[in-house]
């Protein structure tokens, strides 16, 4: 598709993420976000340590939906219902590197809180080991 803003299954964001944000100056908090993402339209969820709800909470999950340009993303984290865990919506904003393997941003609250964050890719998922099998068996033939 040569001419077209068309992305291919080597070019969304689709697979298992794992990385850190921070709070200012503070330690980093490691995370991990499953995405889908489908024709740039993104989903999933995120789950990493309790760092400020009830001290009985392990860990922390929530869900994530946005949006996906050709080498940015942005989307909404909405941490799921527990004890002391805020309900308030966390834009995240970031850069996709060129070969989809690295999202480095920022993420905001909507009082104007802000930090840092960086996702690395950890897998693809399993639709894109299966495009990429259907493409090696047409080359075949």
């Amino acid at each position: 598709m040569t001419g077209t803003s068309a992305f291919s299954r080597d070019s969304d964001l689709t697979g298992l993420w794992s990385g850190e944000y921070w709070y200012g100056a503070g330690a980093p908090v490691p995370f991990s976000a499953h995405i889908v993402d489908n024709l740039g339209t993104i989903t999933g969820t995120t789950l990493e340590p309790n760092t400020f709800a009830h001290p009985g909470l392990i860990e922390l999950s929530a869900d994530i939906s946005g949006t996906r340009g050709e080498l940015s993303v942005r989307f909404n984290k909405l941490y799921h219902p527990a004890p002391g865990v805020h309900r308030d919506p966390i834009v995240y904003s970031g850069t996709v590197d060129s070969q989809f393997t690295m999202i480095d941003g920022d993420w905001r609250f909507q009082n104007g809180f802000s930090g840092r964050f960086v996702l690395v890719r950890v897998s693809r998922g399993a639709a894109a080991v299966e495009d990429k099998s259907a493409v090696v068996l047409e080359t075949r033939y």
